[in-house]
Order: C-alpha cells, then structure tokens, then sequence
C-alpha cells in the first residue's frame, strides 16, 4: 500500500518574538566557506547513508520519513536588531525591483527539529538558509505584495550525505511600528533616502523542507499547495500540515508515493533502482539552450576538469539545469563540486576551485566573479554560452553528430524561449498549478504538461549513447591518444544501495 499522510500535532513553531533560549541563529561565520567534499554522483541519488561497514559515521542512520527537516528563515521582529550584510570582496549585488538599497544577514525564525536538539541538523539548516537567501534578505517597497518564488536546492557533503531542499519565499507586509523603524534605518544609512510615509514595506521569508530524496516536484507542490491554503491561518498551517509531511515515513523502492489535496493527489514513484531518481523535467534546459549549446555543456560535463557556472535570474532555473545535465551525464557517472545554487559571499571563491565542478550563480551576482578561462558560463536566460577555452572532448565530426542525433530526437530544432514560466514565479496567475504527476479525484486540475515537442526517451537514449562511448574510451588509447579520461569519484555498490534501501 503507498505511503499516505496521517496526523500528528506535536509541532508548533517557535514565534519570532521568542528570542529568551533561542541559540543566536545568523550565520555569522558565513565567510569561513568549507568546501564540500566531491565525491557525490549520480550512484548516490538515494542518499541515505552508507553502512558502517563502509567506515562512516555511525550516528548516521537510515532515514524513517520522507522529510528531513522544515524551517523558517529570515529577519527578526525588531528591525533594530537586524545586523546588515557585509559586501562583497568584488563587485555588487543587483536588488530587484523596489529593494530597499541594503541587504540584512537571515536568521532561523523556527525549525522542526529544534536547531539546540541536534548539531548536524543546525548545520543543515543554516547551510539551507545560505540557499534560500543567495543575496541575504532585501526588504521591498511597493502598494502590491512581490511575486512568490521557489526553488529547489542541493546541499552536498560526501556520497552518502547529500540533502535536497525545497524554499519557497512568501511575503509579510510591516505594520507600522516596524515600517517606522525601517524608514529610520534608511535615514541613517542611505544618503539619497527620501520619506514617504505612505509607502508599503514588504518583508521576505523562507519556507523550507530538506529531504535526503531528490523530490522537487513532489515537495515543491506540496509546500507551495499547502502555502496557498493556509496562509491566512499560519499557526494551522506549522502544526497540522508541517507536522504530517514531517512524519510521512519512507517510502521504499517501487513504492507510489501518493499525497491527498483537496481536487488531486501529488504522487511520485519511486524507481527501481537508486539512480533512477527523477522528480523533475528536463525540457526547460531546452527550452534555455539551443541544441548546439546544450551540446557543449554535456561535452564540458564529460571532460575530466571541465568547470561548469550557470547563470540565470531565476534560482529554479539554476537548479533545474543542473539536475538535468547530471541526469544526462549519468552512464558518465559525473563526479565532482556540485553546488547549484551558490551564496554571493562565497561565488568569487567557488568559481576558483579546480575542476570539475557545476555552480549555480544569479544574474545578480554575475559582477562577485571573475570566471577562470577554461570555465563555460552559461547563461539560461539569453542562451549564451561563454569561454576562453572550449572542451575537446568531442572531435568536430563528434560533436557534429551529437548535434544531429539531438536534433533528430526532439524530430527538429527547438527555438529557445527563455525560462519557463513556472519556473519564474511560485503561483501563475495567482494559482498553483502543480509541476508534477497528479491524481486528479474531481473536477479539472490545470497542471505543468510536457512541451508537444519533447521526448526524453530518445533525448536520453541519444545521451547515453555518448557517454557509453566516452566511457570506454580508457586505456592505452586514452594514455597514448590524448582522450578524456574519467574523474576518480566513489564508488558504491548496487548491493549495499540495494540493502540500504530495503532497511527503510
């Protein structure tokens, strides 16, 4: 039978107010930056942790539920003790339309678990919070409340620990008190501020579920569905709807994971195998790319050093184009830095380690960074691919090919339109319109639908085509002949992921 939610009221979020016993939450040491370790691959898309047969940690344990952890994330209640972010080391954050010009550093407002209950959760939570603030927060000003966003992120450590997290980033209008205190700051910090009492001040904060499953459709349905729901009713919406995604158990390989809305049910089968994890499309790459350009990033991506940065003003998009170049770069078995949705504070820094990596950079951020001569910036929102030095894995005649076979498999060219609209706001229209599979129970449910012109089985046949062969190109050939040779990376083994999932 498919797992299904049941209730449990043993969460309340802590209140903002409550700061007597609550551990100072800003990320203070945020420029001490630990790179990661760059062993995850797609052997790990289950990523529960490995036995100790295989000499981790043993605190370590199968997950039980689906969820990870949930938080909230932004400023304070008291303006006056908000802590403002330092600048960069180079260049200059972009602010989005009707920012205040200033940028405050987020804190962790509530969290299930509580951040004092367990130090790897903490850790967890304030490296999500980096990725659900990649420019720290900016209060806005406007008569109508900003659009919604979300974006899915990853969070890598090691091949048996990596997280994957929803955000969805929500709007609070400030009361006057407030509004007051922020026109106060503005006074003292910004020369050309001008007073309007009138004006409406719009305060961001952050929605998150981690998850050790790749489950971004699922979750980011659920969060934004269960958002739109209870946004009136906040406290309903921490105790009854966050404290029963947070107990859903684990579903096991094969398993239909199904959860119950109110027209149509959010559903996701889990695969066969622990690499087949997909929870999200990949035509929007193409709908970002041309097929030679698409064609250019798999080829950086199958290069032994090749370093990756993709820009876009939309993290979902960053994410989505990542998820979706190492999917395609599976038979590969891509290794390497992986950070697709990376914090302004550490871009200059992540740009210069060595390859191979695959960064996720905004459009806003695009001045912090001067990106090394044999990296590929690719930008999403203008299909323009940039670099000093092009990958040759490929021969000419190679790539030639590759851009045919592509081509042939989506039965012609496809015209870049830019980022899809789902992508660019959380509710369309003011709606959710889910973006994965459904089970709709009444009525007419509006859903994401796949373009008439996409087809991922021969876009992937053709895919794995390519780096099966790349894949064999090893030995005295590849010593003597110059060709590409693959990354050392960490391997698991089909049996232990097998056995790891049966203990779920």
């Amino acid at each position: 039978m498919a797992p299904s939610l049941h209730a449990h009221s043993s969460f309340t979020r802590p209140r903002t107010g409550d700061r007597e016993g609550r551990p100072t939450t800003r990320d203070q040491g945020d420029n001490n930056l630990i790179i990661p370790s760059r062993t995850s691959s797609l052997h790990s898309r289950i990523t529960q942790p490995i036995p100790s047969t295989l000499n981790v940690k043993t605190q370590q344990r199968t997950p039980k539920t689906l969820t990870h952890a949930y938080m909230v994330c932004g400023v304070g209640r008291e303006p006056s003790q908000w802590v403002k972010a330092p600048a960069p080391a180079q260049g200059k954050i972009g602010h989005m339309k009707g920012a205040v010009g200033q940028f405050w550093l987020p804190e962790i407002l509530g969290s299930s678990p509580r951040l004092e209950q367990d130090n790897e959760i903490a850790r967890a939570l304030h490296a999500a919070m980096r990725a659900c603030f990649p420019h720290d927060v900016e209060i806005c000003t406007g008569r109508s409340q900003p659009h919604c966003v979300h974006h899915a992120f990853v969070l890598q450590q090691d091949s048996s620990h990596t997280l994957y997290g929803i955000s969805l980033r929500v709007w609070s209008r400030a009361d006057d008190k407030r509004a007051e205190t922020i026109r106060d700051l503005r006074k003292r910090t910004e020369s050309d501020f001008y007073d309007n009492p009138d004006e409406t001040y719009w305060i961001p904060y952050c929605l998150s579920f981690l998850s050790r499953y790749p489950l971004y459709n699922l979750l980011g349905d659920y969060l934004r569905g269960m958002w739109i729901h209870w946004n009136k009713a906040t406290n309903l919406f921490h105790a009854e709807e966050v404290s029963r995604i947070l107990s859903f158990p684990a579903p096991r390989l094969n398993d239909l994971v199904r959860i119950d809305m109110k027209d149509y049910a959010l559903c996701y089968q889990f695969p066969s195998s622990p690499t087949g994890f997909q929870n999200f499309a990949m035509w929007p790459l193409f709908c970002c790319l041309s097929i030679p350009n698409i064609v250019g990033v798999i080829e950086a991506a199958i290069s032994p050093t090749r370093r990756i940065i993709f820009v876009s003003h939309y993290p979902a998009m960053l994410t989505m184009a990542a998820e979706t170049v190492r999917y395609c770069v599976r038979v590969y078995e891509w290794s390497g830095l992986y950070v697709p949705v990376v914090h302004a504070r550490h871009a200059k820094e992540l740009v210069q380690e060595p390859g191979p990596y695959i960064l996720g950079i905004t459009a806003e951020c695009r001045s912090l960074f001067t990106a090394p001569t044999d990296a590929l910036v690719v930008d999403l929102d203008r299909n323009f691919v940039l670099t000093s030095s092009p990958p040759t894995a490929l021969s000419p005649g190679q790539r030639n090919k590759f851009v045919t076979r592509l081509t042939q498999s989506l039965n012609g060219d496809v015209t870049p339109s830019g980022v899809p609209q789902h992508l660019r706001s959380a509710y369309g229209g003011g709606k959710l319109i889910p973006a994965g599979q459904i089970i709709v129970m009444r009525g007419e449910v509006e859903s994401i639908q796949d373009p008439e012109w996409w087809s991922q089985d021969a876009v992937m046949s053709v895919m794995d085509h390519v780096c099966e062969k790349m894949g064999r190109n090893t030995g005295l050939k590849a010593v003597f002949g110059g060709a590409v040779k693959k990354p050392l990376m960490t391997k698991v083994s089909m049996r232990h992921l097998n056995e790891i999932v049966r203990l779920c």
